[in-house]
């Protein structure tokens, strides 16, 4: 399912939030699983058309004029630990990690990365993995900080300063998508379904025919109580 977005930059309500929140708009055209996949709170239920899920990305570096900004990149696929040659397993990681052009410019803290993760970096419930990834800063009070912030710039909904999501590239744009964009497209995407092909819609969230009936009806629910959150968190941020 495609998203589009017919506005003339600034033209548009949501281009102009856009531009108030500082994120980037939507491209003309973009998928609809990788819109969803900016979505923090449907995480654990992504489309399956979905190929790059959005990253959770947690701080480790915790005092005041550090020289590198480590942080703990989790939601890999767990095939990388198939991988048993630690170079080449390194090479996979990183041609993984290139559609998250906000994760630019770091280096492992041991070759090979997963090995050496460390056991907190295995979520269960979800099957994936996580990479301890470090970047070089300058020494100064407070760049960690920053850099941290540059890479991951909203920590969306119920998160801490020091633990973030990030997503991947899509429609040729390698900024992020604020949270409270990225369930706009989504719900409006939805109820344009639901309006003028109430056919497909009724297909949709059937369980007994689509696979991403029990996603979107997960999505629907959590809607109720995270835009309003987002919304007033987004006026928050613009009037603080």
């Amino acid at each position: 399912m495609i998203v589009k977005n017919k506005g003339e930059a600034g033209s548009e309500s949501f281009t102009q939030i856009a531009a108030i929140l500082g994120s980037r708009s939507l491209p003309s055209e973009a998928r609809l699983a990788d819109v969803w996949a900016a979505i923090l709170e449907v995480s654990l239920w992504p489309l399956l058309s979905s190929t790059h899920p959005q990253l959770s990305i947690s701080s480790e570096t915790d005092h005041p004029g550090a020289e590198t900004m480590q942080a703990m990149v989790s939601g890999l696929p767990r095939m990388f630990q198939e991988v048993r040659d630690s170079d080449a397993r390194e090479e996979a990681v990183r041609a993984w990690l290139a559609d998250y052009p906000s994760l630019t410019g770091y280096r492992f803290l041991r070759n090979g990365a997963i090995p050496d993760s460390g056991p907190e970096s295995w979520d269960e419930m979800q099957g994936t993995i996580g990479c301890r990834l470090v970047w070089d800063v300058a020494h100064s009070e407070g760049s960690a900080q920053r850099k941290f912030a540059d890479i991951a710039p909203w920590k969306g909904r119920s998160l801490t300063a020091s633990s973030r999501v990030i997503h991947s590239r899509f429609g040729g744009d390698d900024r992020q998508l604020h949270p409270l964009l990225a369930w706009w497209a989504v719900l409006f995407t939805l109820s344009m379904l639901a309006r003028y092909q109430p056919g497909q819609w009724t297909q949709q969230i059937d369980v007994n025919r689509s696979k991403d009936a029990v996603a979107i009806e997960y999505l629907l629910d959590s809607a109720l109580s995270a835009v309003p959150e987002l919304i007033l968190a987004a006026i928050d941020e613009v009037t603080s």
